[in-house]
């Protein structure tokens, strides 16, 4: 995603044409308190309108992250992940961005049918995080009557 922070200037909302083959995108190593680094991954998966499968692995960052004014779903009132199924977000600690990127991609995608949350270890050994973050998750409006969200504390 350095080439389109390379230049001076704001970066784009999408790339200058959309990339339609694309069904799968892993973003490995994505610091959510980063507004370049956020605005490169939302202008890859802009412009992916036939985008099905999305993998998130969260880099790390600071619980104390304020929320992000491009991440809310207001923002995204002209657009909607019309063919996205199913998305994993890999080594989440609940933090305010990380939340607001969940809420987007919920109200945002009427066929989702899976949503799969690994959180990092240390969100695992804290109960009452655990709990917090699952009763947030269950607040978030879904565009989607069929999504299922998995929020998978004891994985391996």
């Amino acid at each position: 995603m350095e080439f389109l922070a390379a230049g001076a200037g704001e970066l784009p909302k999408r790339l200058p044409f959309n990339l339609n083959c694309v069904k799968r995108l892993r973003l490995a190593n994505i610091y959510l308190g980063g507004s370049d680094v956020v605005s490169c991954a939302l202008c890859l998966i802009r412009s992916f309108p036939y985008l099905q499968y999305l993998e998130i692995e969260v880099g790390d960052e600071d619980a104390g992250i304020p929320a992000l004014e491009y991440l809310e779903v207001e923002a995204f009132s002209d657009m909607t992940f019309n063919h996205l199924r199913e998305v994993k977000l890999i080594y989440t600690i609940g933090s305010e961005p990380e939340m607001q990127l969940i809420k987007l991609l919920l109200a945002k995608s009427p066929i989702l049918v899976k949503m799969l949350i690994e959180p990092c270890l240390e969100v695992n050994d804290d109960a009452y995080k655990t709990v917090s973050i699952s009763r947030k998750l269950n607040s978030f409006r879904r565009a989607s009557p069929e999504v299922e969200i998995d929020y998978n504390c004891y994985y391996d």
